[in-house]
């Protein structure tokens, strides 16, 4: 959890503890809960010459040549650059940057929420890739000082295609990022293929767990829930990441209960939390744990959460993955 959005959630879509979950929870409100514009790749564009593409503010962005400096403002557009083959293009990245290995190595403009406006402009780019949300008011900055700016903000699984499509168009590797989307769009295909007619468990995804938030309307995870065949317990407590009421969660009862765990949350012993005993879930050993950055961070890794999801909503399908009900992960 627009998203990131990584970092990627306050509203999923910066990582740390409950502060930075709320802020990477803004990002996934601006990169994974708001619709959106929905970025659009100029119909021509050559590997050598201008560029223009369409971001997901709807800003119209265009270059006289593809970038070959490039600084991001979030580790979602950071794994973004190296998965298109571009990392060698990166100047500079985030604190936050953590995939892959190489990110780590990058030189940091600051962290997620903060970034410094002086180091991003010493690193003389030709092109930022931002996110919305707490991100915003950095692209005027930035553009004041002639910085080209590109925001990476979509909310589906679609929309991160196209992205990708115009990011690769961007930063000169076209041929690579179509190679990147097929393999997404196909592996995507064969989960969805699979679930078609099938039953749609309840499902519900836990964000975090002092307070208790899942994931809501516009999400990259109510989107992938429902493309894994399961439906998202989480849709009705409206748009982003909303706080969620443990005696709602008792009342909905869901068939499954996966729990996110990452640098933003660590769910512990799920099965023996107050009260849970009563969940059907857990009852039946339907409770699992997913890597969070596999459902927020708009990029290739999308997938890999979306198969993972599959399997856990469908295991009849996929086979079973191993529960996580009564282990600390």
């Amino acid at each position: 959890m627009n998203s990131d959005r990584h970092p990627r959630l306050r509203a999923f879509a910066a990582a740390a503890a409950l502060g930075a979950l709320l802020l990477a929870l803004a990002v996934l409100a601006a990169c994974g809960s708001s619709s959106g514009a929905s970025s659009s790749a100029s119909p021509v564009a050559a590997a050598t010459g201008p560029v223009t593409v369409t971001d997901d503010s709807g800003h119209q962005v265009t270059l006289a040549k593809p970038a070959v400096r490039v600084v991001s403002l979030a580790p979602a557009n950071t794994e973004i650059a190296f998965a298109l083959g571009a990392g060698g293009k990166l100047v500079a990245g985030t604190s936050y940057d953590d995939y892959p290995a190489a990110a780590k190595k990058l030189p940091k403009i600051g962290d997620f929420a903060s970034p410094s406006v002086e180091k991003i402009v010493s690193f003389q780019p030709d092109l930022v890739l931002a996110t919305g949300g707490i991100q915003t008011s950095l692209r005027a900055k930035l553009e004041n000082l002639g910085i080209k700016v590109f925001v990476v903000n979509p909310a589906t699984l679609d929309a991160v295609y196209t992205d990708l499509t115009s990011l690769g168009q961007l930063m000169g590797v076209s041929p690579q990022a179509t190679k990147v989307v097929a393999d997404m769009k196909q592996r995507a295909a064969a989960v969805e293929q699979k679930v078609a007619g099938l039953p749609k468990p309840t499902v519900f995804v836990e964000i975090y767990s002092k307070p208790l938030m899942t994931a809501g309307k516009g999400t990259f995870i109510d989107n992938l829930v429902g493309l894994a065949g399961g439906t998202n317990v989480g849709n009705a407590a409206g748009t982003g990441y909303p706080s969620f009421s443990s005696e709602v969660l008792l009342k909905d009862n869901p068939d499954v209960y996966i729990a996110t765990t990452g640098s933003m949350a660590s769910p512990g012993q799920i099965a023996k939390r107050s009260g849970y005993d009563a969940l059907s879930a857990v009852k039946n050993g339907r409770v699992y744990v997913i890597d969070d950055n596999l459902l927020v961070r708009p990029g290739p890794r999308l997938v890999d959460g979306l198969e993972q999801l599959a399997q856990m909503i469908h295991p009849e399908v996929f086979g079973s993955p191993s529960p996580a009900a009564s282990t600390t992960p």
